[in-house]
């Protein structure tokens, strides 16, 4: 869809041979607005260049891969929409997230809105978990958003990474028109999303929350994080934390206690 009035663009970040990612073109071909959609992949095959012609969408491959983090920002970069999501291949989403989620950015145009960031469940082996362990925690680490859904405050929007990753990246609605100059990290494997979110808590604007559950994230074996080794997530997370607190003990002693909660 290339309408000029179509203001976003569900980038779906292709990677290898995802039995999934066609279950993910088609959640966001039956969104209830129409958004622009095209493919990005570092690693072009004949699976994805099927898909993208059986559903007659853009395929654009990424001559710079090598990381995620360069593959993320070459999905940002692709869409020329002032709204973008990122969407990760494993994921479905909801058929009302780009609609809700436009009128929220839109609700808190005033405060300059950098993303909106929903709610979602974990698809784990094919089965919904309504409760999941990580949600919890996200619910919790995020409480100030319940009482107010746009918030400014860098204090606050620090506030909420303080002790983990509490957005969850596949249900992040970017406003691209006010992330002038932001990028995520190349080198990062894992917690390039975290890290994302810390850089923009301390950028102008707001985070702006939508409580409807909007995606499913779905957890297997196969997924690119699956492969990352417990020792390099516990060395990022610590940087990270390190880096949040400027102290690297108290950094140490969270990194433990999130060993728990995976």
């Amino acid at each position: 869809m290339n309408d000029p009035k179509v203001e976003h663009t569900f980038v779906i970040l292709a990677y290898r041979e995802s039995a999934f990612l066609e279950n993910c073109i088609q959640s966001v071909l039956r969104q209830t607005v129409g958004s622009r959609v095209l493919i990005t992949t570092s690693t072009p095959n004949d699976f994805i260049r099927s898909l993208a012609e059986k559903y007659q969408l853009n395929l654009l491959i990424n001559p710079k891969g090598g990381s995620i983090g360069r593959d993320w920002n070459f999905g940002l970069q692709s869409a020329v929409t002032p709204y973008v999501t990122l969407a990760h291949q494993d994921d479905d989403y909801l058929p009302r997230f780009a609609e809700l989620c436009l009128k929220a950015a839109k609700k808190f145009e005033a405060s300059t809105p950098l993303i909106v960031f929903t709610k979602g469940r974990v698809h784990k082996f094919d089965h919904t978990y309504r409760f999941h362990f990580k949600d919890i925690i996200r619910w919790w680490l995020i409480f100030p958003f319940h009482f107010k859904r746009g918030i400014s405050s860098p204090y606050i929007k620090k506030f909420i990474l303080l002790f983990s990753n509490s957005i969850s990246c596949p249900g992040v609605f970017y406003v691209k028109k006010n992330l002038e100059g932001f990028s995520f990290d190349n080198e990062t494997e894992f917690i390039l999303d975290w890290k994302a979110w810390f850089e923009m808590s301390r950028m102008g604007g707001s985070f702006v929350y939508m409580p409807e559950t909007l995606h499913l994230h779905r957890e297997h074996e196969g997924s690119a994080t699956s492969a990352i080794t417990s020792e390099t997530l516990q060395r990022e997370e610590w940087e990270l934390l390190t880096l949040i607190w400027n102290n690297a003990w108290i950094a140490k002693q969270i990194t433990r206690l999130l060993v728990f909660a995976k």
